[in-house]
């Protein structure tokens, strides 16, 4: 009898699986059924002397600060490096005073907010939770110049705002599109997005 598509399974990947496993071994956090990395630091289920990686935001699943900032600056490397536009957005959560509805919990904004990021940019690009409180996020995006970082943070801004419609919060985002003219750093870039988001205005960098 042949198999279904989704009833072949490599036999490594076979057994490799252990579905007794409940806990990951080096960060405590719940398994899914079935995983073979833990989604909540990174590590590979089956080994003991794994150490956490602590890369991913347990909250929303995405990348966290500690692992965003190092893309970002790989990103800029390499657009300096071979010629290449780089874009940046800044996603931020500010309270909408029109709205007299129940104000949500930071988490479940930054939930809400992630999700909506998640689902709307591209696969090269790249999301990560900058903060919790206020909730922000980043989006780095490669090979993007300043129309297409435009393109995104409005796709982005629309589809977070569904998201949130209802809960008192609304998105902001702020923009940067890096030239590869010069060479920047990721802490110059993310102080750039945040003006830009506190502005509404997009900044250009390295011209």
């Amino acid at each position: 009898m042949a198999l279904l598509p989704s009833m072949r399974m490599p036999i490594g990947d076979f057994i490799r699986r252990r579905p007794d496993a409940q806990a990951c071994v080096a960060c405590g956090a719940e398994l899914p059924a079935g995983s073979v990395f833990c989604p909540s630091c990174g590590v590979r289920a089956d080994d003991p002397d794994s150490q956490p990686l602590h890369i991913v935001d347990r909250i929303t699943g995405l990348f966290n600060d500690r692992f965003i900032r190092p893309v970002l600056e790989d990103e800029l490397a390499r657009a300096h490096r071979y010629g290449r536009p780089l874009g940046v957005i800044l996603i931020g959560s500010v309270i909408s005073e029109s709205d007299q509805t129940e104000i949500s919990e930071d988490d479940e904004v930054l939930r809400l907010m992630a999700s909506a990021v998640a689902g709307t940019l591209r696969d090269v690009d790249t999301p990560g939770v900058l903060s919790h409180r206020p909730p922000q996020l980043l989006g780095v995006l490669p090979d993007t110049d300043i129309a297409g970082t435009a393109h995104a943070a409005n796709r982005v801004l629309v589809a977070i705002n569904q998201s949130l419609a209802g809960n008192g919060h609304r998105a902001a985002v702020g923009l940067v599109c890096v030239h590869h003219g010069l060479r920047l750093r990721a802490g110059a870039v993310i102080e750039a997005a945040g003006r830009s988001l506190r502005s509404g205005r997009p900044e250009l960098l390295g011209r």
